[in-house]
């Protein structure tokens, strides 16, 4: 019964919830950015510059947020765009070594009827 029940045991795969040991490197800034915004809010009038203020902290939260996504998006277009280009290549290099091929065979083959032209004529001139 006891060994049954260490196999059992040993079936049974623990897995643990392990979260990053420091948070993500933007969200320190978009907290900067939304503790600015509290705070010039709470002390804000409604005056047109403090409306302008505060449109241009919420511009500088979005920028903060979209920038990195931005720049994410265009280095995983560039990296396609050289995948494209290495596949592009490999395919140029295996229609030139068809090609290649192909030429090799032609040639065997024409050393071959050489080869058997000549072997017929030593045949004709030891005859």
């Amino acid at each position: 019964m006891a060994g049954s029940l260490s196999n059992i045991q040993s079936s049974y795969h623990v897995r643990s919830n392990s979260l990053p040991p420091r948070p993500h490197p933007v969200t320190s800034e978009v907290d900067q950015h939304l503790s600015r915004l509290r705070s010039s809010q709470a002390t804000s009038t409604s005056s047109s510059s403090s409306i302008c203020h505060e449109i241009n902290g919420l511009q500088d939260l979005h920028d903060c947020v979209q920038l990195p996504l931005v720049q994410q998006a265009l280095c995983q277009e560039q990296q396609k765009k050289w995948i494209d280009e290495l596949l592009i290549g490999s395919l140029r290099i295996l229609d030139v070594s068809s090609i290649a091929k192909d030429a090799l065979l032609q040639t065997k083959e024409c050393v071959q009827e050489i080869s058997s032209v000549l072997k017929f004529q030593v045949r004709l001139r030891n005859t």
